[in-house]
């Protein structure tokens, strides 16, 4: 590939970053003119206590979505061309794709799949995304600086749990323009400057982001779907097993785990124990400030990238 050719001219840190100017440019010009079988918007609709049915988010009817089906593509497209090939890298490579194009068929499908079905391919990504780092990795972690090593199957369960939750948690926040995607990219880069190791392959898929964040921020013209979130979200999971602190990922997506966890914390508590542990607030959080507090979409949307900024912050505080 490139890489081969390029590497013996110049330093590995150059070749990511003209990969990243590459992947940045592909997307924002496949962008200007969206392929026809990118799918549409057609509203969402839920039904209230009483039966009936009540259209919501009726602003993003007709929008192009699925869109994250553009950027996955190039980011891992590019990431072979400009990065070492590895056989661990390409497993990887191949779990994104496939998470990328299960949500795409979702966001494609007449009636969104049920929650069992993404439930079950969520899983099954999941544990062979945990069970191939472990192969290639073994399980020495890092925690404020202490080292020490997790049986194996306690940390393939752990890293089931990592992905699993990082895809949801994700994929909730992606709910108002340019949310998602900003904050995905402050992390991102937050994961290059800490560690080595797979970040290179972030600030890649960082700047897929940035040229979709042109027309996806406030009035958006398209939206990433599941094709994108739910990738975004898979991928931040690896990027935080690779760094060998699998730990940071609770204070570098701790955005997301507010604004999307918090509500999958509630809905699990009202099916399990009935316990309505946060009353009347509006999950994902993103929703209590739009509609319950009146806060416009951009500012909303700013103010939890300057969050995540904040919490980039403070993990490089604590791990350095």
């Amino acid at each position: 590939m490139l890489y081969s050719l390029l590497s013996s001219h110049m330093s590995d840190t150059v070749i990511t970053m003209i990969g990243a100017l590459a992947a940045c440019l592909i997307t924002f010009i496949l962008y200007r003119h969206p392929a026809g079988f990118l799918p549409k918007d057609h509203g969402k609709v839920v039904t209230d206590p009483d039966g009936n049915i009540i259209p919501i988010n009726t602003k993003s009817k007709g929008k192009i979505t699925g869109a994250g089906f553009i950027f996955v593509t190039v980011f891992l497209l590019v990431s072979l061309l400009f990065l070492p090939i590895t056989v661990e890298r390409v497993l990887y490579i191949i779990l994104c794709f496939a998470m990328m194009f299960t949500g795409f068929l979702d966001d494609s499908a007449k009636a969104p799949w049920g929650e069992l079905i993404k439930g079950i391919l969520d899983l099954f990504l999941a544990a062979t995304g945990s069970i191939i780092f472990v192969c290639f990795n073994g399980t020495n972690v890092t925690f404020f600086g202490n080292e020490f090593k997790i049986n194996a199957i306690i940390y393939v369960l752990l890293g089931i749990a990592l992905i699993w939750g990082s895809i949801n948690v994700t994929n909730c926040s992606d709910g108002v323009d340019g949310l998602c995607g900003g904050v995905s990219v402050v992390e991102l880069i937050a994961f290059f400057l800490l560690f080595e190791g797979y970040g290179s392959m972030g600030i890649i898929l960082a700047a897929v982001l940035l040229a979709y964040l042109y027309y996806n921020w406030f009035p958006s013209k398209l939206l990433m779907g599941d094709a994108g979130s739910r990738t975004i979200g898979f991928f931040i999971a690896l990027l935080a097993m690779k760094s060998g602190h699998p730990f940071v990922f609770v204070p570098l997506s701790l955005v997301f785990l507010v604004d999307g966890g918090l509500g999958l914390l509630k809905l699990a508590l009202m099916r399990t124990i009935h316990l309505n542990l946060f009353g009347k607030i509006r999950f994902p959080l993103h929703d209590e400030l739009r509609k319950n507090r009146g806060w416009k979409v951009p500012k909303i949307s700013i103010f939890f990238i300057i969050c995540e900024v904040i919490m980039a912050i403070i993990t490089w505080l604590i791990v350095k």
